[in-house]
């Protein structure tokens, strides 16, 4: 996969003139694999050496699966661990950790990019709904700043899931890599003082668990809207709850879905919007139903 199919395919979604940047972005990274995983720290690493101006806070521990959740409770103290100037352990959901990034060290001086991630293991299908990777981004669009969401694929079967999905964790900083890359490319075409990316909007990237040279290239595609879960749950004889994994979220998926594209060997992209609003023509079918003018 080379890096100029990923500028161009950027350029040509979003309509960006290119220009020469004279300055590095600052950058917000959170996360909710924790603040110490491979993913994140990662990252910042390879940012800073590029010069970005980069902040990580992410959970004080894993947090994945979590969702939209926070803690609200007015005049609550939390215990945040400050690992250096710019790196915090926050305890707390992937959106506390954002809400404190964005509303705590970065209040006065914002950031121009929110990442989150990358996460271990892939947000595509009904797992975007439970992802705190995906809705730490999604919060941060709502709030008003460009975001991205990346995430890692697994290779679907027995024996990795049996042994702790090592094919993720192989290809794990080839995904980092990526991440970097994009980044790079995004801040060749950056002005200081403009949106990185168009307003009210994101993308969640889910890059393959796979060597460079069998990725088959870039998909934009949507998320797909199904009622599939990901999680079912048991009644156990003694009438308690037992939740487990779907066993249809496993299977490798050969379809045109976001899921099905990336167990197929590509790079997903997937735009988002903070809208939460239904589009005019929606509204009009509830007020025909609901007979209100």
């Amino acid at each position: 996969m080379k890096k100029t199919i990923l500028a161009v395919s950027l350029l040509a979604l979003f309509g960006l003139q290119a220009q020469a940047s004279t300055e590095k972005m600052r950058i917000l990274l959170v996360n909710d694999d924790g603040c110490d995983a491979f993913g994140i720290t990662e990252l910042k690493s390879q940012l800073d050496a590029k010069g970005y101006d980069v902040w990580l806070v992410g959970p004080a521990t894993n947090q994945s699966g979590i969702g939209t959740a926070i803690t609200f409770k007015a005049g609550k103290e939390f215990d945040v661990k400050k690992v250096d100037e710019r790196t915090y352990c926050f305890p707390g959901t992937p959106a506390d950790s954002l809400d404190f990034g964005l509303q705590g060290l970065l209040r006065e001086t914002p950031p121009d990019l929110v990442i989150s991630g990358v996460n271990d293991g892939p947000n595509t299908g009904t797992s975007q709904l439970n992802s705190g990777t995906v809705s730490a981004a999604a919060r941060a669009v709502r709030l008003g700043y460009p975001a991205i969401a990346a995430s890692i694929g697994y290779i679907m079967n027995e024996e990795e899931m049996k042994s702790g999905w090592p094919s993720t964790h192989k290809y794990w900083p080839d995904s980092v890599n990526y991440v970097v890359e994009l980044v790079d490319d995004l801040n060749k075409n950056w002005v200081s003082g403009q949106a990185v990316l168009p307003a009210k909007s994101g993308i969640s990237i889910n890059y393959p668990a796979l060597a460079k040279d069998k990725i088959k290239g870039i998909k934009f595609v949507e998320n797909e809207y199904t009622v599939s879960p990901q999680i079912l749950y048991e009644i156990t004889p003694e009438g308690k709850a037992k939740q487990i994994i779907n066993p249809e979220a496993l299977k490798i998926r050969n379809d045109d879905s976001d899921t099905g594209y990336l167990d197929k060997g590509y790079i997903t992209y997937t735009i988002f919007d903070g809208d939460w609003n239904a589009p005019d023509k929606k509204v009009k079918e509830y007020q025909k139903i609901l007979n209100i003018k």
